[in-house]
């Protein structure tokens, strides 16, 4: 169980450091040409963006208790549950980011859900 608790930390965690690049790229702006990204004054705007920055160290947090959990539990079972992260994301990005969930997007969620439901009952 301790393994399954690491796989949902790091999923979290996973999904926090998403939301967190996407408020540090807010405030770099949109890119429209991959000019423009690869830009050096752009890569140093994304690079020294606090939302950024908080986000990648919350993705090293991650893949910290993804290791803890892939030392446990087979890989066959833990890697789908990574699709979790799609499903927390989404939540977080329609309560803190105000983006819209369509109906095919919530369905889609509900079938990962289930899905991953299912890995864990085969996987026990």
């Amino acid at each position: 169980m301790f393994a399954y608790t690491l796989v949902f930390a790091s999923v979290l965690l996973a999904a926090g450091g998403q939301i967190a690049m996407k408020t540090g790229m807010k405030q770099v702006g949109e890119i429209g040409s991959i000019g423009h990204l690869l830009d050096i004054n752009t890569v140093i705007r994304i690079f020294t963006a606090p939302g950024v920055i908080a986000g990648i160290s919350l993705y090293g947090i991650s893949l910290f208790f993804w290791l803890g959990a892939l030392s446990t539990l087979n890989v066959s079972v833990v890697y789908p549950l990574v699709s979790l992260a799609y499903v927390v994301t989404a939540v977080i990005a329609f309560l803190f980011l105000k983006e819209s969930i369509t109906l095919l997007q919530a369905m889609g969620i509900l079938l990962i859900v289930g899905g991953c439901f299912l890995i864990i009952r085969a996987g026990t």
